[in-house]
């Protein structure tokens, strides 16, 4: 913003200056009066937002000094706070420090010695913020981002690092709560009837506050929870009966890279094992996203107005050499009829050939119908074991009588995987080599005919009858109402070598009455 001594940025108006320190830590937002006249004038006090930072909380804790570091960070956001000019309606603690992540919960820490002189008469530095006048009626976006030293091991008692209780603060103000690295949540008897988007990332949570949270906050529509680890244990329940999760005012719901677990008594021990069931409630879901393993997830009802769904199961440990694949067959499809609704699906699998239903008897007991779907992007690996990832292929258009545009990434196997698949036992029965041509009347599916105007194909060009070759002529040949088609083999020149065949396939098309189209490069 600086060229040949001209300061740009010092001419811009007041009102784009201060959003833009809207978003800078403290530090730098108060340095700027340093910057020149035109800065002398400190607009972070009008920006509305505070963003704190401790800094490194050093030392242990019967060091003396570690608490003289606190009492620093505690006047330092009191003076901020004290010197803004309007409420602050941003906040953001960032709470830094380099203990070790055996020693505990710091925060909790804090409480337990409160009646020691050496602690500070402030039991909680994020309660020392929310309580001051500038912002306890006034905070619309809170965010807490606890940085541990080093990463967090993902266990029931390493997730997290300060525990958040804010029930004794007003909250009637708060539309935004992200908490990042911590566990706890909110108490009982609360109140939060603005708050609209929750997200907490790399957190340790009880199902039953989440959920009194969540029931807390009748307009909350956008809920994300980002590898956090959900503790599911209820005395009152049966160990491996459905939990169930309410967001009755939902319309966004991530779950992504979650660990749902519970309590289990195993020959007098406790152990944790992994929830096997869960059903959600969310009637006004519009978009829903979820990324982990795969598990008996449903939802108690259809959610009419659902646009967008996202599902994720290329994580480790889905499908490959799973004990029982037929069980997991049936818990992806029954899963799928969730989302039934929706209008635009995007799948990710390990291997397509895992969710290929190959017997007609399986196909019509498990396959749902996806009669709103318009767009549909699947990836996975076409790996050389059975050859049936066309056969799941065809299992998702023989669902899709609408669909209008269709995306397939077929992904390379790794070479980790390949080796890994070599020593193991295959339990699935002996499979065929699955010819797409060969397939009877599968040119007759609905899509095919009326709907699929947009393929869009992407794979590695390394022999010249692979899927993705066959999946070329499949849809040149059969999808009737086809315009564009797009493929990326790898091969810049791929689309040039197409232009012959596409000619010869749009003459035989238009004597069949079918509607010619274009090869393009897809984009990546």
């Amino acid at each position: 913003m600086v060229a040949r001594g001209v300061d740009r940025l010092s001419e811009l108006p007041d009102d784009l200056l201060r959003r833009v320190l809207h978003f800078a830590p403290l530090r730098e937002a108060a340095s700027t009066t340093a910057l020149s006249r035109r800065w002398r004038a400190p607009l972070w006090r009008s920006s509305g937002a505070l963003n704190l930072e401790t800094g490194k909380l050093r030392t242990c804790y019967d060091n003396p000094r570690f608490f003289t570091q606190r009492d620093c960070f505690v006047a330092a956001a009191e003076a901020a706070l004290d010197a803004t000019d309007v409420p602050v309606r941003r906040l953001t603690l960032r709470l830094d420090s380099d203990l070790h992540q055996r020693m505990g919960d710091i925060d909790t820490w804090y409480r337990d010695r409160a009646h020691d002189k050496v602690v500070s008469r402030y039991t909680g530095l994020v309660d020392v913020a929310l309580s001051h006048g500038a912002a306890r009626r006034g905070v619309e976006e809170l965010r807490i981002v606890a940085n541990p030293k080093s990463d967090y091991l993902y266990t029931r008692d390493h997730t997290g690092l300060f525990t958040v209780t804010l029930h004794s603060l007003q909250l009637e103000t708060i539309r935004v709560l992200d908490l990042t690295h911590c566990k706890g949540l909110l108490g009982t008897h609360l109140a939060l009837p603005r708050l609209s988007s929750l997200r907490l990332s790399h957190c340790s949570q009880h199902l039953r506050s989440l959920q009194q949270a969540i029931d807390a906050a009748p307009a909350l529509a956008a809920i994300r929870l980002e590898t956090v680890l959900i503790d599911a244990t209820d005395k009152e329940t049966k160990h491996g009966t459905t939990r169930h999760l309410r967001c009755p005012a939902a319309t966004v719901l991530v779950l992504d890279s979650c660990k749902w677990e519970e309590e289990s008594q195993s020959y007098n021990y406790e152990t944790t094992v992994p929830v096997q069931a869960v059903e959600i409630h969310a009637p006004r879901l519009r978009r829903f996203r979820y990324k982990g393993q795969l598990r008996s997830f449903s939802f108690s009802a259809q959610p009419p107005e659902l646009e967008q769904v996202d599902l994720d199961f290329s994580g480790r440990g889905n499908n490959g050499n799973s004990k029982d694949p037929e069980r997991d067959l049936a818990t992806f499809w029954r899963f799928g009829r969730s989302f039934t609704s929706t209008r635009e699906l995007r799948l990710r699998v390990n291997h397509l050939e895992d969710i290929a239903i190959l017997s007609e008897a399986r196909r019509a007991e498990l396959l749902p119908a996806f009669r709103c779907l318009e767009r549909l992007e699947v990836q996975g690996v076409d790996s050389t074991k059975g050859k049936a990832a066309a056969m799941a292929i065809l299992n998702m258009l023989r669902c899709c009588p609408m669909l209008a545009a269709l995306r397939i990434n077929l992904t390379a196997e790794k070479k980790a995987d390949s080796s890994n698949k070599k020593g193991a036992p295959d339990t699935r029965p002996p499979q065929k080599e699955i010819q797409i041509a060969s397939l009877a009347q599968c040119h007759l599916f609905q899509c095919l005919q009326s709907s699929l105007v947009r393929v869009a194909l992407q794979f590695q060009l390394e022999k010249s009858n692979c899927l993705g070759v066959k999946l070329i002529k499949f849809f040149a040949e059969n999808a009737i109402v086809l315009e564009e088609m797009y493929i990326d083999g790898g091969d810049e020149n791929l689309c040039k070598h197409m232009n012959p065949k596409t000619e010869k396939w749009n003459s035989k098309r238009r004597k069949s009455g079918a509607t010619s189209f274009v090869v393009l490069p897809l984009e990546r």
